[in-house]
């Protein structure tokens, strides 16, 4: 049986992929260069030094212009996420369902847990989680299941009664490797997986209580 519920940050539960995008791009047009947008889209989930070292491979900036490049992306982020960055507006009824199912709740993503905290606090959506997991000394980011796994040892739970709700086929293959269920939340209809299967696929996060409330049996939601 399930007990404990999962989830990825950005796509998942914030909208800021739009925003995640825009800050590289806008960093390197201040600089005078351009950045692939869509490869960074598709690199959204990984850890920022793998971001950073696929999008930039082939500018042939030195240390110092990508260090520098690093900055400004910083200060942009900074600046401007509080007005880019959006609460999905399933999460919270999602949330509150499930805490009142008795499930655990956690969030673990590649983002600094500085960052994770921070957008959580903000939106005000901290207090629903028990554990909040990300990248930090140790504990390296997707597809390492490092995140999730470290969910799982500070909650006490058996990756058989986890389950672990992303966007992105990073996200189902993190889960994969610490032999947790994946579901993958759709919202657009167009995600595809090509080398990991979800154990089920929904259009929004509205639709988890529902499953779980259906696997284990109970009459009422």
């Amino acid at each position: 049986m399930k007990k404990l519920v999962v989830f990825d940050l950005d796509g998942t539960l914030v909208d800021s992929e739009d925003f995640i995008v825009w800050s590289f791009t806008e960093a390197a047009r201040i600089l005078g260069f351009e950045l692939n947008p869509d490869l960074i889209r598709e690199l959204i989930g990984y850890p920022l030094e793998v971001v950073v070292s696929r999008i930039l491979s082939e500018t042939g900036l030195s240390e110092s212009r990508i260090r520098e490049f690093l900055d400004v992306r910083n200060r942009i982020v900074v600046e401007y996420w509080r007005s880019r960055v959006k609460l999905f507006p399933d999460v919270v009824p999602t949330l509150r369902k499930l805490g009142e199912m008795g499930f655990k709740l956690a969030v673990a993503s590649s983002s600094r847990v500085e960052r994770i905290v921070e957008f959580l606090g903000y939106f005000g959506v901290l207090g629903f989680f028990d554990y909040v997991s990300g990248v930090k000394p140790g504990i390296r980011g997707k597809p390492a299941p490092d995140v999730i796994i470290e969910v799982l040892e500070k909650t006490g739970i058996d990756a058989s009664e986890a389950l672990y709700i992303g966007d992105r086929e990073v996200d189902c293959i993190a889960a994969r490797n610490a032999l947790v269920d994946f579901i993958l939340v759709d919202r657009r209809g167009n995600t595809n997986l090509n080398n990991c299967t979800p154990l089920k696929t929904v259009k929004t996060l509205l639709e988890i209580p529902v499953y779980l409330n259906a696997i284990r049996g109970d009459r009422e939601i």
